[in-house]
């Protein structure tokens, strides 16, 4: 595939019911291009079972089309980039985000860890969380809120595209 510019291939995975939403918010607030991961629940993996999820477009325009039932190992495939994205800490599975870096750093991909507003963060799961997450990643970012989440991804993935324009 030619990119006129570089633009990183972003696999957002939500980490609970509440990261779902902030990532709404960040689709309101503009951000594109990014694919998500459909199908994480605070007990996904915690059992040993190998997860089967399903991946999609964030908004309208991702960077390979929409598919269910897919093993961790295709999930993180030709991503650049893995972020798993928490906003309370109590909904964040630890193993799943294990599974996932493993995958990932196997594949070549970064992987990050975005904590936005960080609810729960003083509780025994919120500690186990963050101790995984920091284990599994290679950068964790913690911001205040969606509004300066959705313009980090946006950075992580090269920035937003705006037509060229002919000058003469």
């Amino acid at each position: 595939m030619n990119r006129r510019s570089y633009e990183a291939h972003v696999l957002l995975v939500p980490l609970g019911t509440d990261a779902a939403r902030a990532q709404e918010d960040m689709v309101a607030r503009g951000l594109d291009g990014v694919m998500t991961v459909r199908g994480v629940t605070p007990l996904t993996g915690s059992d040993g079972a190998e997860p089967r999820l399903g991946s999609a477009p964030l908004a309208t325009t991702g960077w390979r089309p929409a598919a269910d039932g897919l093993t961790v190992a295709r999930l993180v495939d030709d991503a650049d980039m893995v972020v798993l994205l928490a906003t309370d800490l109590a909904e964040v599975p630890p193993r799943f985000c294990l599974t996932v870096a493993e995958a990932a750093q196997a594949n070549g991909s970064l992987v990050a860890a975005l904590v936005v507003g960080s609810g729960n963060w003083d509780t025994p799961q919120g500690n186990t969380a963050m101790a995984a997450l920091r284990e599994a990643v290679d950068m964790l970012v913690v911001v205040r809120g969606v509004a300066l989440a959705a313009p980090f991804l946006d950075v992580l993935r090269g920035g937003r595209r705006k037509p060229a324009l002919a000058t003469l």
